[in-house]
């Protein structure tokens, strides 16, 4: 029994009404005076409630930005600003009745400031000045002659200014080199036109000097040739290669002088070789007079094998032969040898025609019994 009675007692404080607890909290009811002060208030609110004018938000108008480009910002004009009232000092009128304005003229004394002082003050009428002075007139003389043009006062940067040392640098170098090159191409000249003569295991040696400075190779060997009687340290193109034309022409003389039938081929390449080393008119005269006594010999051999088969046809083979020689350069003596075949082999011709024709004309006539 203590027990349920206990928990109904606790359940029903639970379950209390919040009415009875804010009576409970506040002040209390049984005083009569609390009760008039609340009374005003429960009537104020059972009063309808006067309508308030709902002030709605007002949507903000949207401000569309106009957007400028940047030629429109450049050429925008922007006024000059000005304010609309100047600023002014204001004056100290206390000040001003007793303020005196600074000498214009301090530092003179005072009869110099006397001076200096109508002259400053000078007025000047410019109708009373002269019209032009000397010196004026003098002036307007030079500026009426003609002024210089550009192309009569330019000078290019390189004829004001000094040389350049890098320049002077180069150009000494170039001179310089230059000068060197020269010195080796003319001791390099000088050397190539050595000669030295050896003689080596019974052969003469004919060296010459090689284009350069110093140096010398071998030109030819001949074999059985006579050295010169004088020996020198250094001999001339003209000393030296005479050696050599002399060498080839004793060498076309010996075959020239064979018993049997001479071998021509043999004796105009040692001909050949001779002439390429004379270094005189005279020795190269004397060369072309043996190559042509070798073709003139050669075809008076050739106009004589010919014509000793007599006939017609060969005459005239041997004749172009001997037409041939007259016109070589030869000496008087072989000339006019050539010019007696050539008389030779007509008449040999004009017989063996006269001998043919009267064969001819006995063959047509009728025999006679």
């Amino acid at each position: 029994m203590g027990k349920n009675s206990l928990i109904k007692s606790t359940a029903k404080k639970k379950t209390a009404s919040p009415k009875k607890e804010a009576v409970k909290k506040g002040t209390p009811t049984k005083k009569t005076g609390d009760v008039k002060k609340t009374a005003p208030k429960a009537r104020a609110a059972t009063q309808p409630k006067k309508s308030v004018p709902k002030t709605g938000t007002k949507k903000a108008a949207v401000i569309k930005k106009k957007k400028f480009t940047t030629k429109d910002l450049v050429l925008k004009k922007f006024d000059v600003w000005k304010p609309e009232k100047l600023f002014r000092v204001d004056l100290d009128e206390k000040s001003l009745p007793g303020y005196t304005a600074p000498p214009i003229i301090s530092d003179a004394n005072e009869e110099e400031a006397q001076r200096l002082k109508p002259l400053l003050f000078k007025k000047f009428d410019f109708a009373a000045f002269p019209a032009k002075s000397a010196v004026e007139k003098d002036a307007d003389e030079i500026r009426q002659e003609p002024l210089p043009t550009f192309a009569d006062t330019y000078q290019p940067p390189g004829d004001t200014q000094g040389p350049d040392p890098m320049e002077r640098t180069l150009k000494f170098f170039l001179a310089g080199f230059v000068f060197l090159v020269a010195i080796i191409i003319g001791a390099s000249i000088s050397n190539r036109s050595n000669y030295y003569v050896k003689t080596v295991d019974g052969a003469v040696e004919i060296w010459q000097g090689r284009f350069a400075p110093m140096g010398e190779g071998l030109l030819i060997a001949l074999p059985g040739a006579t050295p010169p009687e004088t020996t020198q340290a250094v001999y001339s193109k003209n000393e030296a290669l005479p050696l050599v034309f002399n060498y080839y022409i004793e060498k076309a003389d010996a075959l020239l002088g064979v018993a049997d039938m001479p071998d021509f081929k043999g004796i105009k390449l040692y001909l050949n070789k001779a002439l390429s080393f004379a270094t005189t008119e005279n020795l190269r005269n004397a060369a072309y007079s043996r190559l042509n006594s070798i073709d003139a010999m050669i075809l008076l051999y050739k106009a004589a094998v010919a014509s000793s088969k007599n006939t017609l046809a060969d005459f005239k083979t041997a004749l172009r032969y001997l037409e041939e020689a007259s016109t070589l350069k030869l000496d008087e003596t072989q000339a006019r040898l050539i010019n007696q075949k050539i008389l030779a082999v007509k008449d040999l011709m004009a017989a063996l025609e006269a001998k043919q024709a009267a064969a001819e004309a006995e063959a047509k006539s009728p025999s006679t019994e």
